[in-house]
């Protein structure tokens, strides 16, 4: 699988790490493993009668582990705390002859808290024959991306696949740019050439640099648009909005690939995916990129 197809398949699993919660993050959680360990070796643990599922969210056979889900819209640092302690201290009674290992699963996408981390560190200095650890968006990605592409395209059904790319036309661009053309401001955008050396400049990911690469193929269509149409202030006013929204993500101190994550966020809007409508959104994407209204432009004589 070549590294444009995992990039892809990265941001989609990026989607559903940071925007599923509660029921919805458990059940992502349990697909991946099941698929990451087949033939039973991961298994769901699900309530059941007055005993529910005795503290454990999933078990992993060959590893002797126990897994422990928490995914709250509005996670607060005693919460945490308080969830990992009584979900620890809940399931020895009833798993201890079968744990090696507890792990707490989460999905912030910035990371534990120190006072999450230290309630594991001090969980793991009492027991430590119970070893317990902290996964999150890094330890579910990388069992994601060790999967193969029929597993992949199972989770992620609209990623868009290379024909995709090529097949995708104006048909489906253009209801992306109707979408955009709402969020449109007055203002007089950056129109100097785009300097060869952006992509270097901002710093992003190989990843990311592999979807802006890919999203060429639908921008040739968006340029040709913009030709056809002949409407520079429709075309200024989106350059526009997406200046202004760049700034306001890069104000809030967001890496680069964080901010591209962003962007795409906000050009697919919220209506349906589907694997045209990404590879539409890929498109507009790298567009705007190429036209300098978002990232920033290395100056002449400028140091990185």
């Amino acid at each position: 699988m070549n590294e444009r197809i995992l990039a892809l398949y990265e941001m989609a699993f990026r989607d559903r790490y940071q925007e599923s919660f509660e029921d919805e993050f458990q059940e992502f959680f349990s697909e991946i493993m099941e698929r990451a360990y087949p033939d039973g070796d991961f298994v769901r643990v699900r309530p059941w009668g007055n005993s529910g599922d005795e503290k454990n969210d999933g078990y992993l056979m060959s590893q002797r582990t126990v897994f422990a889900v928490y995914a709250p819209r509005k996670p607060t640092a005693s919460g945490i705390r308080a969830k990992i302690e009584s979900d620890f201290s809940g399931c020895l009674p009833f798993w201890d002859e079968y744990l090696d290992e507890w792990v707490f699963v989460h999905n912030d996408r910035e990371g534990l808290g120190p006072d999450a981390l230290k309630t594991i560190l001090e969980l793991n200095r009492a027991h430590g024959d119970k070893v317990a650890a902290p996964w999150g968006r890094e330890a579910l990605c990388k069992r994601v991306m060790d999967l193969g592409i029929s597993d992949l395209r199972a989770l992620f059904p609209s990623v868009p696949s290379m024909a995709d790319f090529v097949e995708t036309g104006m048909e489906q661009i253009q209801p992306v740019l109707d979408h955009l053309e709402r969020a449109r401001v007055p203002g007089r955008p950056d129109r100097r050439p785009v300097p060869e050396d952006k992509i270097e400049y901002n710093l992003l990911s190989d990843a990311t640099r592999s979807l802006i690469t890919m999203g060429m193929q639908p921008a040739y269509l968006v340029r040709n648009y913009y030709r056809r149409v002949s409407d520079e202030l429709l075309r200024d006013q989106t350059a526009q909005a997406f200046s202004e929204k760049y700034q306001e993500l890069r104000s809030t101190g967001q890496s680069p690939d964080e901010i591209y994550w962003e962007l795409r966020k906000w050009v697919g809007g919220s209506g349906p995916s589907s694997p045209a409508r990404e590879v539409a959104v890929y498109g507009v994407l790298t567009y705007f990129f190429e036209e300098c209204d978002i990232f920033l432009r290395p100056e002449e004589g400028q140091e990185e």
